[in-house]
């Protein structure tokens, strides 16, 4: 659906009575959905780490902005975990109508359009940024962004200098990321290899572009 749409609310104080209702929504009637374990007992883990974080840097003249960062920080997985489990009960035949609504999930009618799959990717501009490091600056193309997006998601594949590049489904480390400005850190193993990368819009319901911009670099 488009972003003015978002079923996920964006205010975080509208964000964690919703979030509070879905998880236990989840808890109670999961198994009979047939939500994933697996997926239903990391919504649980991230969040109580979510609602651990907010309780401290919610505190007024005593939080810090590192408590206000961890907060953030871990809303981000916890959402992201959201989604995924909601989407799954947009199309689950076991779940009543009634049901997905208690849960918070708007369902997929005429009254809602849901967000485009872009068809651009966005601009790159990459500059190592020490050790084991390289920083991204994003910006949108010439059109502007598409309707309906959340993020970009950037997929690192590493190769020998001199051999051929890896493909695209064939890249190892992917970070998604909401804001126009981006850190990637490379592992130890990949010192002194180049890199590919790819990156792509993601929309709220973290599906991908079909277009991504290419841009490689060293690792160094």
């Amino acid at each position: 659906m488009n972003e003015e749409n978002d079923w996920v609310p964006r205010p975080i104080d509208k964000f964690i009575i919703f979030s509070d209702n879905f998880c236990k929504q989840v808890v109670t009637h999961g198994k009979d959905w047939g939500t994933d374990t697996d997926d239903s007992g990391l919504l649980i883990t991230e969040q109580k780490t979510f609602k651990d974080n907010h309780a401290i840097s919610s505190v007024p003249q005593q939080h810090t902005t590192l408590d206000t960062q961890k907060t953030n920080n871990s809303r981000k997985p916890f959402e992201e975990r959201i989604r995924k489990v909601g989407m799954t009960m947009k199309t689950n035949t076991k779940m009543s109508d009634d049901e997905r609504t208690a849960c918070g999930v708007v369902n997929d009618s005429t009254m809602h359009s849901l967000s485009p799959v872009a068809t651009v990717s966005p601009v790159v501009e990459y500059e190592r940024a020490g050790n084991l490091a390289g920083e991204m600056l994003f910006s949108d193309p010439v059109a502007g962004k598409p309707d309906g997006q959340n993020g970009i998601t950037v997929t690192f594949g590493f190769y020998v200098i001199g051999s051929t590049p890896p493909t695209e489904a064939n890249c190892t480390q992917t970070i998604m990321f909401k804001k126009k400005h981006g850190i990637v850190v490379f592992d130890q193993s990949h010192f002194g290899m180049a890199f590919v990368a790819f990156a792509r819009y993601f929309n709220t319901r973290l599906i991908v572009g079909s277009i991504s911009t290419k841009f490689g670099g060293i690792v160094s």
